[in-house]
């Protein structure tokens, strides 16, 4: 994907930018986008280590608030399923349909947003070294060269061998959302395209708590993921073989039957650990390396927006810098239910399946993606087994109060 001729370096360097982002991802163009929106007319700069766009993933997320990408998503499903347990539990829901958008649409729509400005410019193939706060600044040293900018905002997510990353496992409860998606395209119509599957746990478990994840883009094409909720996962050819065999299984298709026209392969970190939301006066950290990732479920889009929108609003008025945008109560919730996940996985299928039976689907879905109101609590909270959870609970008031002493 190229990048629009107006991004690419032009003219004399400046000799200080107002913003400087580290990372040309989700978070990263996103806090540009809010930060145009607000009418800053600073010099941004946008470094990345990647070459170019392409596209590399996909983002899902029900369509409860708008955002200024949701437009671009390339389906919707008002109804989809769970199955664990023998049974399949289906949900509807006309208010918030479940959305689906590709990497590719995302930074293509991003890219033009910016590019309407002209003081953005965007350094792909740039490796940051370091950032190194000044009393005027933040000297920002990469493999071409040096960029002084008044603020920072590392963007740059987290890869498996980071320092911050390796403290969260350290520090506390955490697991991996490991998984290998297949997009691929059948010789014969066999999903429901009205209806995608966020967690089919029929799958064997002997490797530990594993789920596969539909989204079907019509009769014959679809994003078909393996996905582990484990802390060591598995190496992509297992996911293969596994995947294999549920196409298979669940849909009678042998590998002769489909051609793979892509594959994501990703690593989602689910943790309680409190990210720092700064290093440094001038310098802040936002996306999944900021913490944007929820504990308990691995979704991070949406919270990006929210944060990313809320941190420019801040930055531009009063307000300044906020710490979090996200309802408190939360926290807890994640915490407790992401132990359950690392000390009771073998329940988890169970208790997935009572959640979504025992609750309607407008106010499940206000509740993953933290809109809910406390009835809408109390109604999820009623229809999940109490025993498990207060065990858990019990626990993390120790761990707490441990931390204390």
């Amino acid at each position: 994907m190229p990048l629009p001729g107006q991004l690419e370096p032009r003219g004399p360097e400046p000799g200080r930018y107002g913003y400087a982002i580290l990372g040309a991802g989700c978070a990263g163009l996103s806090l540009c986008h809010y930060l145009l929106e607000r009418g800053v007319e600073e010099p941004i700069l946008i470094l990345d280590r990647k070459g170019a766009f392409a596209d590399d993933r996909t983002w899902c997320f029900w369509d409860v608030e708008q955002t200024p990408f949701s437009g671009r998503a390339v389906r919707r499903w008002s109804s989809w399923a769970v199955r664990a347990e023998g049974r399949e539990i289906v949900h509807t829901s006309g208010r918030y349909p479940y959305l689906c958008l590709t990497g590719a649409d995302f930074y293509e729509d991003a890219l033009e947003k910016i590019s309407a400005h002209d003081n953005v410019t965007v350094r792909l193939g740039e490796d940051v070294r370091s950032a190194k706060e000044l009393d005027d600044g933040v000297l920002v040293v990469t493999s071409a060269g040096s960029y002084l900018a008044e603020n920072v905002f590392d963007a740059r997510g987290l890869p498996p061998d980071s320092t911050v990353l390796q403290e969260a496992r350290r520090g506390g409860t955490w697991i991996s959302q490991q998984f290998l998606g297949l997009r691929l395209r059948a010789n014969r119509p066999v999903f429901d395209p009205d209806t995608c599957t966020l967690m089919d746990f029929s799958v064997d478990q002997g490797r530990g708590l594993r789920f596969a994840y539909v989204l079907p883009f019509d009769g014959r094409e679809a994003l078909v993921e393996n996905v582990y909720l484990t802390e060591t996962g598995a190496p992509p050819e297992a996911h293969r073989h596994e995947l294999a065999d549920y196409l298979r299984g669940r849909y009678g298709l042998l590998e002769g039957d489909y051609e793979v026209h892509g594959e994501e392969w990703g690593e989602i970190p689910m943790t309680a650990h409190r990210f720092p939301r700064r290093i440094g006066a001038r310098t802040h950290v936002i996306g999944t390396l900021g913490g944007e990732t929820r504990p308990s479920t691995g979704y991070t889009f949406l919270r990006v927006q929210r944060y990313c929108r809320a941190l420019a609003a801040g930055l531009t008025g009063a307000g300044g810098a906020p710490e979090t945008v996200h309802p408190w109560r939360y926290g807890p919730l994640d915490r407790v239910f992401l132990r359950l996940l690392r000390e009771r996985p073998e329940s988890c299928p169970g208790i997935y399946a009572r959640m979504f039976a025992g609750t309607p689907p407008d106010p499940l879905v206000r509740f993953l993606t933290e809109r809910s109101t406390l009835p809408d609590d109390a109604r999820l909270i009623g229809a999940l087994p109490k025993l498990p959870f207060l065990r858990m609970a019990a626990g993390e008031a120790i761990d707490y109060a441990r931390e204390d002493l």
